[in-house]
């Protein structure tokens, strides 16, 4: 039984399931009247009468069957598409507010799969999920009037019809089986493909190279060859055996029953309709079930996601909180934070004690893995400091504030995501391509209603767009992790000889982790870093010195 699929489903649909239920029966129950009024009808036929108040009957039960299956079908839709909708309202509401490092140790494709394949999945299977409930009422309720026409013909039906079920369902775990090799094998060979195309200059400068890849295509593609061969092999094997059980159960009730069973012979045709009537529900139910079992494991994993992330406390949008006031300084004292992990095993800062005047440009140099980005990124208040204090104007940021912290700064850090919209930003027309012209993008992009023209650009081009973003954002501390480390020598010095200094006269503060040392006479301070440590600050009467 798909149990977190259909708890999941009674947990977000609320009262809707009784009405599904209640139409459910009513279709099945039609249906499985449409056979009685058949047999019924088929008896006054063959005694030369007919009956048209069975006639009536049967326009009815039809009626009801068509209107309370449509019914159900429309209803099914709209709560499981309602269901995921608010789903995946509230694990995008969960990331937003999830902690960055917690999230950063959910696997990407993780979150891709659970909120995009995994909600397909369960999307796709709702019109299966309610034929099959449809065709498990139908059957049970053919099988109570079976067992009224004959019980020990309905025993030994029954027991054929559950043998043949168990070895269906065990040869389509085989099936599935081989379907899993088959994709296996073919995302390695597509991976390999790959190496081949995206190497290809690497490929053509060594024959033993290319020889030892084209051979691991080779293999891969023959193994992918044999396992598609057995796949289809399976698969119409299965499809055989159903039609041929199937055609053997009408043989059993034909040939066996009449002998078995005294006064049977004058029953068989109704049994005959009956196995007729259900074999396509019996085959809508066994068909579904591995469609279900791995909508199942959509919703487990579904519901497994939205646990590790947790709900945000305040589910609904409120009011934007308003940047943490500075006219002084940030201040660190003692500050320390560390990566989640082993003790011992984990890269952190600190202790830290340093002052950052407002309206300065302060520039942050060591080597890769110094703790540059790390300290920035603490101070702008997306990782939780471990210990000590950080202080704005001497004042910590209070338990509340964190997210007025964040408020507080614009930033473009070396690991930046350019958005194809100026999301949560208020720019007219006018200011957005006076920033484009500054930063001399006007003849590689626009922009409109619909976003920046393209983000199909360089990595420098691409950091150039999102220094316009922080413009037009207009934050009173911005951060620049690495900016200019893929401009061009002269837009390189354009950010450190005008943009900065014109920035600073605006009242910016500037806070610049970089490892051009030919400019740091630009900063009014530098603070050096290694290994989490700070080595040194020094002052721009210091560095001229």
């Amino acid at each position: 039984m798909p149990r977190t699929l259909l708890s999941l489903l009674a947990r977000e649909t609320g009262d809707i399931r009784r009405d599904l239920l209640f139409a459910l029966l009513i279709s099945a129950a039609a249906n499985t009247g449409i056979l009685v009024i058949i047999n019924q009808a088929s008896a006054s036929a063959a005694e030369g009468a007919g009956d048209l108040r069975l006639l009536a009957t049967f326009v009815v039960a039809m009626a009801l069957y068509v209107v309370g299956l449509r019914f159900t079908f429309g209803m099914a839709t709209r709560a499981v598409e309602g269901m995921l909708a608010q789903i995946r309202q509230r694990l995008m509401r969960g990331i937003a507010h999830a902690d960055l490092l917690a999230l950063r140790q959910q696997r990407e494709g993780r979150l891709l799969q659970s909120i995009a394949q995994d909600t397909i999945v369960i999307s796709e299977s709702q019109g299966l999920l309610v034929a099959a409930a449809h065709s498990a009422l139908m059957v049970a309720m053919t099988g109570v009037y079976v067992l009224t026409v004959s019980w020990p013909a309905f025993l030994i039906v029954v027991a054929m019809i559950a043998a043949g079920a168990m070895i269906h369902l065990a040869r389509s775990k085989e099936l599935d089986q081989y379907a899993a090799r088959s994709a296996g094998l073919e995302a390695s060979f597509l991976g390999k493909m790959n190496d081949m195309i995206k190497g290809l200059p690497e490929v053509k400068l060594s024959t033993a190279r290319r020889e030892a890849l084209l051979a691991e295509l080779d293999h891969v593609g023959q193994d992918l060859c044999e396992v598609k061969v057995r796949t289809t092999s399976v698969y119409n094997a299965n499809a055989l055996f159903s039609q041929s059980f199937f055609y053997g159960l009408l043989a059993v009730i034909v040939f066996v029953l009449p002998a078995l069973i005294d006064g049977f012979a004058p029953q068989a045709p109704k049994l005959l309709s009956s196995v007729l009537f259900i074999f396509g529900p019996l085959s809508t139910l066994i068909t579904a079930v591995p469609s279900i079992g791995r909508a199942d494991r959509a919703a487990a994993s579904l519901c497994q996601l939205e646990a590790d992330i947790g709900r945000p406390a305040s589910p609904k949008p409120g009011p934007v909180p308003k940047p943490l006031p500075m006219t002084a300084a940030i201040e660190c004292r003692g500050l320390q934070f560390h990566y989640p992990g082993d003790a011992g095993e984990t890269f952190g800062i600190g202790p830290i004690d340093l002052k950052l005047p407002q309206g300065e440009i302060v520039m942050f140099v060591g080597g890769n893995g110094s703790g540059k980005t790390t300290l920035l990124k603490a101070i702008a208040g997306l990782y939780k400091v471990g210990a000590g204090q950080l202080l704005f104007d001497g004042k910590p940021v209070p338990p509340d504030g964190q997210q007025r912290q964040r408020e507080t700064f614009g930033a473009i850090f070396s690991d930046f995501h350019l958005f194809l919209k100026l999301y949560g930003i208020e720019a007219d027309e006018a200011a957005i391509t006076a920033e484009l012209e500054t930063m001399r993008l006007t003849d590689k992009l626009g922009y409109s209603e619909e976003g920046f023209s393209t983000r199909d650009l360089s990595t420098g081009q691409r950091k150039r767009v999102a220094m316009v973003v922080a413009m037009l954002e207009n934050r009173p501390i911005l951060i620049f992790d690495e900016w200019a480390a893929e401009q061009d020598p002269e837009f390189r010095a354009y950010f450190y000889e005008e943009l900065l200094p014109r920035l600073k006269a605006k009242g910016k503060t500037l806070l610049v982790a970089t490892h051009d040392d030919r400019y740091f006479g630009m900063a009014d301070m530098v603070v050096k870093m290694e290994l989490g440590r700070l080595v040194s600050t020094q002052r721009r009467g210091e560095l001229a010195s």
